[in-house]
C-alpha cells in the first residue's frame, strides 16, 4: 500500500467534501432558494455515538426537480477541478488520491439523488444510503484501494 497515496487522499477527501457541500449551497441559490451550511451530528448505528457532519440546508423545501438537481450537482461540480487538476498532474501519487476522489464524488452524486428520487417517487427508504457508516465506509474503500494500486508496478 503507498501510504503517501492514502494520506493525499485523505487531505484532498476534506477539501472536496467542503467543496461539494458549498457546491450544493450554489446550486441552492441557482434555483431560487436559499439556504445555509450547518454542522450537524449524525449517530453511528454501529457504535451509537455522535460523529459531526457538514450540511447544505435549504432554508425552504425545494421542489423535487431543484432538490434532484441539488443532490446530484452538489458533488459533481466538487468534482470538476479535481478532474482538471487530475489531467495536469503525472505524478503516479497524486493521480490516484484525485482520481479517488473522483470517484467518491460521483458515488455521492449517485446515492444522494438514488435516495431522494427511491423516496420520492417510489415511496421506498434505503436507510442504508444515509447512514455515515456507509457514506463515509464506501470513501475509505475507494481510498485504500486507491492507495493499493497506487504502490503497483507498471510494466
Amino acid at each position: 500500500m503507498s501510504l503517501r497515496t492514502l494520506v493525499l487522499s485523505l487531505l484532498i477527501f476534506a477539501g472536496a467534501f467542503g467543496t461539494h457541500e458549498v457546491m450544493h449551497l450554489l446550486v441552492i441559490y441557482a434555483v431560487g432558494g436559499t439556504g445555509s451550511i450547518v454542522v450537524r451530528p449524525w449517530r453511528l448505528g454501529l457504535a451509537d455515538v455522535p460523529i459531526y457532519a457538514l450540511h447544505a440546508q435549504p432554508a425552504e423545501p425545494l421542489g423535487l426537480t431543484h432538490q434532484a438537481l441539488v443532490n446530484f450537482l452538489g458533488p459533481a461540480l466538487a468534482a470538476v477541478p479535481l478532474i482538471a487538476l487530475w489531467a495536469a498532474v503525472r505524478e503516479r501519487t497524486a493521480r490516484f488520491a484525485l482520481w479517488a476522489n473522483v470517484l467518491i464524488l460521483g458515488f455521492y452524486a449517485l446515492i444522494e439523488t438514488a435516495d431522494l428520487l427511491l423516496e420520492e417517487r417510489l415511496d421506498f427508504d434505503l436507510s442504508l444510503l444515509t447512514t455515515p457508516e456507509f457514506n463515509y465506509g464506501v470513501p475509505l474503500v475507494v481510498i485504500v484501494v486507491a492507495s493499493v494500486l497506487a504502490n503497483r508496478r507498471t510494466d
